[in-house]
């Protein structure tokens, strides 16, 4: 009768377990000052690429990182123009027929008015509106195009 007592220990064991008294969880451990912590990632490669990099984007920003931020295009009833003010404005220039013209400032009603002795003038005199006389003849309603 020796297994009695061997199956008794083995019934209360099992007993014991299937109603859920285990042993407590161990706490995880906890870092103390002592703990050396991880490097830190290393920084990112830096970038090789070469200064003239082909430009990537829309047509529109290329052309205004290639522009200063004084130049302005204009159509002008068909005519095509790329304004260009220098000297703090006091001065625009553009490109008419393979003609280069230079105007200066002068006092207008409303806006910036822009004329030379030869009766070209450019008038712009809203932000996106304008209007160009070239040499006398009749005088264009101009649009800025961006």
């Amino acid at each position: 009768m020796r297994a009695a007592p061997a199956f008794t220990a083995l019934f209360a064991a099992l007993v014991l377990g299937a109603c859920g008294n285990s042993p407590p969880a161990t706490p995880e451990p906890v870092a103390t000052a002592n703990d050396t912590a991880a490097p830190p990632p290393a920084p990112p490669a830096e970038r090789t690429e070469p200064e003239d990099a082909p430009m990537t984007g829309s047509l529109a920003a290329r052309e205004a990182a290639s522009e200063p931020s004084s130049t302005l295009n204009f159509d002008c009833e068909g005519v095509r123009i790329t304004v260009a003010y220098e000297n703090d404005d006091a001065l625009a220039k553009f490109v008419v027929d393979g003609e280069t013209l230079a105007l200066d400032r002068e006092d207008a009603p409303s806006g910036a008015m822009y004329a030379d002795g030869a009766g070209n003038r450019f008038w712009a005199h809203r932000p996106d509106e304008a209007r160009l006389t070239l040499d006398g003849d009749h005088e264009r309603n101009c649009y800025r195009v961006y």
